[in-house]
């Protein structure tokens, strides 16, 4: 189980990294007047990751007032993703590991809940990234609930 946990997070940590790419890209390009495309920006299915990390939405922690607009912690919602995604894959070398996988995982169920209604619903946009990360965060709460709550095997009768 902790192998399946781990690669997850390396998922994780793959798309989490590709999202900090894109936004730092797209706030580079805009600076100097142009515009970037990134390639999770598929215009023949209306998606634009692009559109989503650079949106209000992109920065929930201010967005939602629970840092300062601006401030040391105003960071993109894949920097905090990839926080959470190391976590994952080095969980079991951490003191206290098992336990923070599965407050870390509560949180990134609320966060991905909150993402996804945003994006559905007050975006109304298709992020394939943000979505990829949906999958990920849900299959990894399945997972580290399994691991936690699985029932040891009962040793085979002599």
């Amino acid at each position: 189980m902790s192998v399946a946990i781990r690669l997850l997070g390396a998922v994780g940590m793959c798309a989490a990294l590709y999202a900090l790419h894109v936004e730092h890209e797209a706030v580079r390009m805009s600076e100097i007047g142009l515009e970037y495309k990134a390639l999770c920006d598929i215009s023949s299915i209306g998606a634009s990751c692009t559109a989503v990390f650079t949106s209000e939405w992109g920065k929930l922690m201010s967005k939602l007032g629970l840092v300062r607009t601006g401030g040391a912690l105003d960071l993109p919602n894949a920097a905090y993703g990839a926080m959470y995604y190391v976590l994952v894959m080095f969980y079991p070398f951490v003191p206290f590991g098992r336990a923070l996988l599965l407050i870390g995982t509560f949180a990134s169920i609320a966060t991905t809940a909150i993402l996804a209604y945003a994006l559905a619903f007050i975006l109304g946009d298709v992020c394939v990234v943000c979505i990829s990360t949906y999958v990920v965060n849900t299959s990894l709460l399945v997972l580290v609930l399994r691991d936690r709550f699985a029932m040891p095997e009962k040793p085979k009768a002599a």
